[in-house]
C-alpha cells in the first residue's frame, strides 16, 4: 500500500436526488474502519436542485476524506469517468446514491481483494424495500470467478456494488461514454467496462460478502418493465461492441445467436429486437458523435482536499482498438496471477 494514497476510492455519481442524498450520506459516514483508511469521492452530473448544497455541507462536517466534484456534462460513464480522475485510492468502488451499502461494505470489499486478488469484482446488491420491483438487483449467494477473456453476461456483476483496482484503470481507461444512464442505449456500461478489463487479461470474481441495499422504488408495472427494457438496449449496445472486436468476436456471436434462439423460442419477441435496436443505437453514436475514452495511466494524485462544486481536472482522451471505440489488445503474462504483465499507455499497444 503507497503511503499518502488510501487504499479505496468510493466513487459515487449523483443527479438531482437531493431529497434523500442526506441520508446516503450519512450512511456512509457510518461505516466500519477500513484498513488503510478511505475517501468519498461524489460527482455532481449537473443537477438542478439542492444536491450542490447538500453535498457541499456534508463534505465541511464529515469525519471522512470527501472529494466532491461537478461533472461538466451529462451521463453516468462520463460522470464515472470525472469520479476516477478525481481518485486517489488503489482500488476503486462504485455505488449508486439510491443504495444503502453495509456497514462493512468497504472492509468485506478490501477483504476479497486481498483474499484472492483480482482485477475486478462485484457484489450481492439487494432489495432495500420488499415490495419493489426485483429489476437492478443480484442477491447470489454463491461465489464465482470471472476468468480472463471470457463472456460476461450482462448483470452478472452490477454497477450499484462493483470495485476495480487501480492497474485496472492504467490499463484499460475509463467508462465507455456511449453507454449507460444518460446515452440512447440507455445501460450497459458497467458489464461493458469489467468485460473490457477481462479480454484485457485481468481475472475477476463475484464475491457476495460485499452487500448493498437498492432503493430504486420502482413498483411491479410500467415503470418496472420500462427499467427492464432498457436493460435490454444496453445489452445490445454491449454485445455489439464485442462482436466488432476480433478477439472476441467468436464468443459473443455465440452467445447472442443461443440467447435470441431461446428468447424467439419463449415467445420473447421484443428481447432480442431491442437488443438489436440497441446495437444500432450504439453504433449510430459512435459514428455521429465520436467521442474518445480517457486514459489514465498518468494519472498523479490529487491534492488530500477538493472544493465542493470544483470543476474536474482535464484528462487526456484516447481512441481504443483498431476502430475507434473497439478494444484494445493487452497481452498478459500468463506467469502472473490475474493482471496483464505490465501497464502502459493504450497507443503503446500493439
Amino acid at each position: 500500500m503507497l503511503s499518502r494514497r488510501p487504499k479505496v476510492s468510493l466513487i459515487v455519481c449523483t443527479r438531482n436526488r437531493g431529497s434523500r442524498l442526506l441520508d446516503f450520506l450519512t450512511r456512509l459516514s457510518q461505516f466500519e474502519p477500513v484498513p488503510g483508511g478511505w475517501e468519498l469521492i461524489v460527482v455532481d452530473n449537473s443537477s438542478t436542485d439542492s444536491t450542490p448544497a447538500i453535498v457541499e455541507e456534508f463534505a465541511r462536517s464529515a469525519s471522512i476524506p470527501v472529494r466532491s466534484v461537478r461533472a461538466g456534462v451529462g451521463g453516468l460513464a462520463r460522470a464515472r469517468n470525472v469520479g476516477i480522475a478525481e481518485s486517489a485510492g488503489d482500488l476503486l468502488a462504485f455505488t449508486d446514491d439510491d443504495c444503502y451499502p453495509r456497514l462493512d461494505y468497504l472492509r468485506a470489499l478490501v477483504e476479497v481483494f486481498d483474499e484472492y486478488g483480482p482485477g475486478f469484482i462485484g457484489g450481492r446488491v439487494v432489495l432495500h424495500d420488499p415490495t419493489d420491483a426485483s429489476v437492478g438487483v443480484r442477491d447470489v449467494t454463491v461465489p464465482k470467478e470471472i476468468p480472463p477473456r471470457t463472456f460476461i453476461s450482462a448483470g452478472a456483476i452490477l454497477g450499484a456494488n462493483m470495485a476495480v483496482s487501480r492497474e485496472v484503470v492504467r490499463t484499460i481507461g475509463g467508462f465507455d461514454p456511449h453507454l449507460g444512464a444518460g446515452t440512447s442505449c440507455l445501460a450497459g456500461e458497467d458489464t461493458e467496462y469489467l468485460a473490457r478489463a477481462a479480454w484485457a487479461g485481468w481475472s475477476g470474481r463475484y464475491d457476495p460478502r460485499p452487500v448493498v441495499a437498492h432503493h430504486h422504488g420502482r413498483k411491479p408495472g410500467p415503470d418496472a418493465i420500462r427499467q427492464a427494457r432498457g436493460y435490454d438496449y444496453g445489452r445490445g449496445a454491449y454485445y455489439i461492441k464485442f462482436v466488432l472486436d476480433r478477439r472476441s468476436r467468436r464468443t459473443y456471436l455465440k452467445h447472442w445467436y443461443w440467447a435470441a434462439r431461446r428468447d424467439l423460442m419463449e415467445a420473447r419477441i421484443g428481447r432480442p429486437w431491442r437488443e438489436l435496436v440497441g446495437a444500432a443505437r450504439y453504433l449510430t453514436s459512435r459514428l455521429w458523435r465520436p467521442e474518445p475514452m480517457p486514459t489514465f495511466d498518468d494519472q498523479q494524485t490529487p491534492a488530500p482536499a477538493h472544493v465542493a462544486g470544483q470543476q474536474p481536472r482535464s484528462t487526456p482522451d484516447d481512441a481504443l482498438g483498431e476502430e475507434q471505440g473497439a478494444l484494445h489488445p493487452h497481452r498478459r503474462d500468463p506467469r502472473h496471477g490475474s493482471g496483464p504483465a505490465h501497464s502502459r499507455r493504450q497507443d503503446d499497444a500493439p
